[in-house]
């Protein structure tokens, strides 16, 4: 089920703050300003655990007016802080911003109207997605506390380290599929096990230390020592037994498909995967399996065996005088359930992305990464190339879909399973234009990945994991007196994975590791398992999505600290690499199965959490606005330009043994601030992000224009403007990193590469019955001139659709605002949000009056006493603030005249612009047609509207008699192809089909005579 919740900017939302005597900022909007603040684009969101919980308070509470089913959007709202706590303080602007935003955290909250009357939302619970795109839930005042109380079992917990809390809460806004079974918190069939610890003595490890204070933001010092290691082995995941995974999967997908499931449950969360652990365990004579409590549960009855790890209110739990059977009583009691929120992918690839940092710390040579003597372009295929080079699988990939008919067809069937019987039938439906357009923007998209570093590269991805088999057999030692001899002889040695089901080629070592990847440090070079066993190969070998390793060992942790919880692991099967990579290590195979002595391991540290009162609204507050300052970004790039001299050979040792340790440094604290977000600390920067201790590579230029979007302040360039300057000013052929060249390689390929053109096929050529002579004549003139207003109303509501759902144009004259604040010099006195603020509450026929007025009455010509009044009479009576301003858009210094208007114009602009698509969407037609699409297009609130649109037309033609295969004819003569491929595919595979057979009993008929 998808839900309907509105999205509001804070920025929009604090234009209608109002300062009151004591300091605080208040937020009241009536309907009209709450309007103004939602973004129109915001996308239906996916079934979640939290979703559920607030209905079960509405349906349970007929005090408290709710929504349709799935419209929470008088209930629960996202509010979108970007661009308000991820800046410096440095400015006026950012200080009054963050000040505003601070208040709406208050308990008293901030009051909207969303066409219901006035209701007070409270600040609520993020997801770890939203923590990192500064989104934060705001819940309706009177469903609060009902709904934290569901969600926290009603635990009481006051001092906590409150980012931990908001972490796990967070867990239920996970985007999940709700399997409906409250069976499952029946006693035996959940247990939780202890996680085996190990110790690794006398490690190498560089780590950092803090500067010992409780600070939120603390100083950091690298520090190389011996340690000795704890590893938690298993970290994140548990087992689901076959026969229940195989029951949720039938829920989940219709059929029995996938291996691995991502879960989320109260305060729990990682993976399961599908093990027969019953008839494993019952191999070695094991009947109850022991709990990390200590009490025995029969083994048939469990269905899922979850790791501590996994547990994370084991604490809270316990503080609170809970016991597990307590957890699961109340789980029951309040309608929770087992949510998935990711699977195994069915099919193994076969290959993989490689990103720029990795190219960065491999030793290549620049024949190895593109010999300087190939073409920049490819007028045949690049697999007639018999050398190899890194980019190029990404190269072949771009010519397939650009110039070789075979793939593209291919292409087109497997993405498209809808269409493959019918490209099958009839090859020449490759060339329609519904489908020439999907090629091209594959392409497109290849092109823009090898221009910022992610190549293809032969290998997959997968979930880590640690050793089943070990984990089978800690089981057994901790539940009975069994030998598990067997099982240890089957085990995965140190420098050894098992990854089933692979589809690329064999090799005798691979490289392993995670995003992101900054360091040497974080690679993990490893070998095959030499022989499967008896029990890997009977119970583990369909594990398709999964590479496991010796959990005992260090790997994981040279995997920048993985866990087994959901973590992704790319594996690099592609030889040249992986001989690329062999360098750094000196080359020779003893050395490969030694790696960790090669380079220290990074460690990233435990930072001593904050304790927070979870009951304080300001510590919150402050735990919030600290995830919304998420910096690892700015961390990876400032690593990445250190690590471009640190691995760079030309380079003098003392200035890459420089770079290599800030390098190591930014790794560790990059860790530090992604675990920031459960920690609650984070570290210091300034002296890696203020300081600029080496150029910006031109690689990362190039990077944040194409991330950047078009949108741009008064005195910048255009995108393309931006890019045509930086190819320009670049002299290619003094580039000597190889990362470096790629944006360079990727615009010569989509240059000068030469692509098909394909011309789509005439009627006759696609269509069985477009071969018949004079057949459009044999067409019922009523038929095609019903179908002639069908397609016309189809296309008119696609139209109207469209526009309800354009983006609202949010002010275009702003950056006219700020150049003129910049040229007075005011630019840290007032801000444009500040001034437009003002004018956010006044109704659109008044901003329209005064629109008028300012033409009409010639404001540009007036006198400074004239302009006064003039303000004075346009403001409405009640809006004081705007008062105290009136001097300041009285101002016509540097243009100031336009102030005054630039806000008035751009506030009509956008209530013309609201009031077309309301237009839009309003049913003012006398099509029958139209209307009923119109009703399920509203009554479904745009969810899924193009399967609504198609169904409502199949029951129209339905009603007026009309075939599938009369209407397909009617389209085709009417030359309508892109109705009948969005309307009517099921009649284009039954004519061709019918076709076939036809054909088919023609030859036999032939045969016989």
């Amino acid at each position: 089920m998808k839900y309907k919740i509105y999205e509001l900017s804070a920025r929009m939302i604090m234009r209608n703050a109002k300062l009151n005597e004591d300091g605080v900022y208040h937020f009241y909007l009536s309907e009209n300003a709450t309007k103004k603040c939602i973004n129109p684009a915001s996308p239906p969101q996916d079934d979640c655990a939290l979703f559920y919980q607030i209905q079960q308070v509405i349906e349970n509470d007929n005090s408290i007016i709710g929504g349709k089913a799935n419209e929470l959007c008088n209930v629960l709202i996202y509010v979108d802080f970007s661009r308000v706590f991820d800046r410096q303080p440095t400015q006026k602007k950012y200080i009054d911003w963050q000040k505003m935003a601070e208040d709406m955290f208050r308990p008293e909250g901030i009051s909207l109207d969303f066409g219901y009357g006035s209701d007070r939302y409270i600040a609520f619970e993020r997801s770890a997605s939203m923590s990192r795109n500064a989104r934060l839930s705001f819940i309706r005042e009177d469903l609060y506390e009902p709904v934290r109380k569901r969600i926290m079992l009603d635990m009481q917990i006051g001092m906590c380290q409150l980012s931990k809390l908001y972490a796990y809460n967070g867990l239920m806004l996970t985007d999940g599929f709700r399997v409906d079974d409250m069976d499952i918190w029946n006693s035996d069939r959940i247990i939780v096990i202890d996680n085996p610890i190990t110790t690794v003595h006398g490690v190498d490890i560089i780590t950092v230390e803090d500067d010992g204070t409780d600070n939120a933001m603390r100083k950091y010092k690298r520090v190389e020592k011996l340690a000795d290691v704890d590893v938690t082995e298993f970290d994140g995941e548990g087992l689901i037994s076959f026969q229940y995974a195989k029951s949720i999967d039938e829920l989940y997908c219709g059929k029995e498909a996938h291996t691995s499931f991502q879960i989320r449950m109260p305060y729990i969360k990682g993976v399961l995967h599908k093990v027969d652990f019953k008839h494993f365990l019952a191999e070695f004579g094991v009947k109850e399996i022991k709990d990390m409590w200590g009490i025995y549960h029969p083994l048939e009855k469990v269905d899922i065996i979850l790791t501590k790890s996994m547990f994370k209110g084991c604490g809270w739990m316990e503080q609170n005088g809970m016991t597990w059977y307590d957890y699961l009583a109340k789980c029951k009691e309040y309608k929770h359930s087992l949510y998935i929120s990711e699977v195994s992918q069915e099919k193994t690839s076969a290959f993989t992305e490689m990103n720029y940092q990795f190219l960065v710390t491999a030793t290549i040579k620049p024949e190895e990464f593109r010999p300087a003597d190939l073409s920049l372009c490819w007028e045949n295929s690049p697999a007639n190339e018999k050398r190899d080079w890194i980019t190029k699988a990404t190269e072949q990939r771009y010519y397939d879909l650009v110039a070789n008919e075979k793939f593209r067809t291919d292409y087109i069937k497997e993405k498209n399973p809808d269409w493959a019987q019918i490209l099958k039938l009839n090859p020449k439906f490759i060339n329609e234009p519904y489908f020439t357009k999907q090629l091209d923007n594959q392409a497109k998209k290849v092109l823009e990945q090898y221009a910022i570093g992610r190549l293809i590269a032969a290998g997959d991805n997968r979930y880590l994991s640690g050793d089943l088999i070990y984990f089978i057999k800690h089981i057994i030692k901790t539940s009975s007196d069994v030998s598990t001899i067997v099982l240890e002889q089957e085990r995965l040695r140190e420098g050894e994975f098992y990854a089933p089901c692979a589809e690329y080629n064999d090799n005798d070592t691979y490289v392993l590791l995670r995003n992101p990847h900054i360091a040497r440090n974080e690679e993990a070079v490893a070998r095959p398992m030499e022989e499967v066993g008896y029990y890997r190969k009977t119970y583990l070998s369909h594990l398709n999505y999964v590479i496991m390793v010796d959990s005992s060992t260090l790997m994981p942790e040279r995997l920048g600290g993985a866990d087994f919880d959901g973590d992704m692991i790319k594996t690099i099967a592609e030889p040249l690499m992986n001989e690329c990579v062999a360098r750094n290590y000196g080359g020779t195979d003893s050395q490969l199965d030694s790696y960790t002595a090669q380079y220290p391991v990074l460690k990233i540290p435990s930072a001593e959490p904050l304790m927070r009162d979870a009951n304080d609204w300001r510590a919150r507050m402050e735990t919030v606005k600290n995830t919304f300052n998420a910096r690892i970004g700015q961390i990876c790039n400032a690593a990445f330009d250190r690590s471009i001299i640190a691995y760079d050979e030309s380079k003098s040792e003392a200035e890459r043994k420089k770079m290599r340790e800030e390098t190591e440094t930014l790794e560790i604290l990059t860790g530090l601030e992604i675990d920031s977000a459960k920690s609650g600390v984070k570290p210091g920067l300034s002296e890696y992000l203020n300081r600029k201790v080496v150029e910006r590579s031109s690689f990362l230029q190039y990077k944040n224009i194409v991330k950047s979007s078009d949108s741009k302040h008064w005195y910048e360039d255009t995108q393309k403007q931006k890019l045509d300057k930086f190819f320009a000013s670049t002299d290619w052929n003094s580039v000597s990193a190889n990362v470096e060249k790629l944006p360079y390689f990727a615009r010569m390929l989509e240059r000068h590469t030469p692509r098909l053109k394909p011309t789509p096929a005439s009627d006759d050529e696609l269509f069985p019955f477009a071969r018949e002579k004079s057949w459009k004549d044999k067409l019922n003139p009523e038929d095609l001139e019903l179908m002639k207003s069908v397609i016309a109303d189809y296309e008119e509501v696609h139209r109207k659709i469209r526009i309800s759902r354009i983006a609202t144009n949010d002010m275009k004259r702003r950056s006219d605002v700020e150049r003129i604040l910049f040229a007075r010099g005011q630019e840290e006195e007032y801000t444009a949000d500040e001034l437009y603020g003002l004018f956010a509450g006044m109704s659109a026929e008044h901003i329209a009056e005064v629109r008028r007025n300012l033409t009409e009455q010639q404001f540009h010509l007036m006198d400074y006493e004239e302009r006064i009044d003039f303000i004075h009479q346009s403001i409405d009576m009640d809006n004081y603030a705007v008062f105290d301003y009136t001097e300041f858009f009285a101002d016509f210094r540097c243009n100031g005249y336009r102030v005054f208007g630039d806000i008035i114009c751009d506030y009509d602009d956008r209530n013309t612009e609201q009031q077309r698509k309301e237009n839009a969407l309003r049913n003012n037609t006398e099509s029958e047609l139209i209307n009923a699409i119109m009703r399920s297009y509203k009554f479904n609130d745009g969810i899924d509207y193009e399967h609504n649109i198609k169904r409502c037309v199949t029951d129209y033609l339905r009603k007026m008699n009309i075939s599938g295969r009369t209407a397909l004819k009617c389209a085709i003569a009417l030359g309508k192809r892109q109705f009948a491929y969005d309307v009517l595919l099921f009649y284009i595979e039954y004519e061709l089909k019918e076709d076939k057979n036809a054909k088919r009993k023609r030859g036999i008929s032939r045969l016989h005579r």
